[in-house]
């Protein structure tokens, strides 16, 4: 069938079920911001704000979505590809023009907030109107702190809190931005644990019924550089098999053989990452230096995509790779904004991988600039910071190597 629409209405379906956030039509641009993120994590590639809304009928655009975004969208929602997606639904709905079900009715999902933040204070008093008319939360002093019990990972982290002085009906602990991440606590107690898989910056939060009342950064620190494989529900940790050749880090395609994956069907996808919150390295001012490269052999990653993450305490920076005839499925973020290779030149990205490229990114007085292979990639206005730059991740669609990583203050 040559109508992607159908199939498209029916990865949104699944999607919209996995992640249970309620009716579609009620999310906001955080929802879609959330929503890549989670595409993010769970297969490697990017998707902006603006496209999950151009493929949600959010905003008006006549193109159709390209065959990588295709690909994620059907991976988020549980399939090896978005061709193996359609492959099923011909196979259980055999009549091509057959429409999906219809959605069910969902109860709109509407909250009013009003936040009282008394800065600088450690004591929140104050009062928030939450989703039901009428009702009104109250709450006097609050406690809420977390401490990681190890380094590295998987890390259990221990949250102390304390919500008895509210009249809140119920308490959640949210691991970070993410709302599937929300644990309901009892609100008599004052400690809760919950394990972190991956290294990163989270945002951990206090929440009484619909309401975030507290929340803190909660750094998960690597300990060096470390290595793992991208898969639910939990990653594939390789990083007793890097290869710790004097600068370089990475794994090859044997320790990728004897790890016995169905290679066949959707490629790995390897994150290397090194978070140390005593980097700490202002994103106003700093410059960041490796060589990687991806030596995936496979024949089911065409473009070799290869993402270096800068992580801040305030947002990250993703600043894309790969094979010069995919330029057009490449997209970079900085920190808030989006450049899309739909919609920009990105070919100074693209690269043959045939030997280790050099790559730098460098950021002073508002400005920053981006080299490959010795020449400039992209130059433009970095008004917006992303905090304090606490680690540094790349992730290979297949796997691959970096080496001499050198971040620090810029000179």
């Amino acid at each position: 069938m040559t109508n992607k629409q159908p199939f498209l209405e029916k990865c949104r379906k699944l999607i919209e079920e996995k992640l249970g956030w309620g009716d579609a039509a009620e999310w906001q641009n955080q929802d879609f911001e959330n929503l890549g993120d989670r595409i993010f994590e769970v297969t490697g590639v990017v998707l902006s704000a603006s496209t999950l809304k151009r493929i949600w009928g959010k905003v008006q655009y006549n193109s159709k979505p390209n065959l990588s975004t295709l690909d994620a969208l059907a991976r988020f929602a549980g399939f090896d590809s978005w061709r193996t997606f359609t492959a099923s639904e011909i196979s259980r709905q055999p009549a091509p023009e057959m429409s999906a079900p219809p959605l069910k009715k969902r109860r709109p999902f509407k909250i009013a907030l009003l936040v009282l933040a008394l800065a600088g204070a450690s004591l929140f008093i104050g009062s928030i109107f939450v989703h039901k008319p009428g009702s009104l939360l109250t709450f006097g002093q609050l406690r809420f702190s977390s401490k990681p019990v190890t380094l590295g990972v998987p890390n259990t982290v221990i949250f102390e809190y304390d919500a008895t002085h509210s009249n809140a009906d119920s308490v959640f602990i949210q691991q970070s931005w993410d709302p599937k991440r929300r644990f309901r606590v009892d609100k008599n107690r004052h400690t809760y644990t919950s394990t972190y898989y991956m290294p990163g910056v989270y945002k951990a939060k206090l929440i009484l019924n619909d309401s975030i009342v507290k929340e803190h950064d909660l750094i998960i620190e690597s300990g060096g550089w470390m290595g793992a494989l991208r898969q639910e529900p939990a990653p594939l940790y390789v990083t007793d098999r890097l290869q710790h050749i004097p600068g370089q880090t990475g794994i090859g395609q044997q320790d990728l053989d004897n790890l016995n994956l169905e290679q066949d069907k959707a490629a790995p996808v390897l994150m290397l990452a090194n978070v140390n919150r005593n980097f700490n390295i202002s994103s106003n001012h700093f410059l960041l230096s490796l060589d990687l490269q991806n030596t995936y052999k496979g024949n089911n990653a065409p473009c070799l995509q290869t993402n270096i993450l800068v992580l801040g305490t305030d947002g990250y920076l993703l600043i894309p790779l790969g094979k010069p005839g995919c330029a057009g499925e490449l997209n970079m973020m900085l920190g808030e904004k989006p450049i899309e290779g739909r919609t920009n030149d990105l070919s100074a990205f693209g690269v043959d991988f045939a030997k280790p490229v050099p790559f730098q990114c460098e950021v002073r007085n508002q400005h920053i600039q981006i080299m490959v292979n010795g020449k400039a990639a992209y130059t433009g206005r970095f008004e917006k910071d992303i905090g304090q730059i606490v680690g540094i991740q790349v992730n290979f669609s297949g796997i691959g190597f970096i080496r001499n990583f050198q971040l620090k203050a810029a000179g």
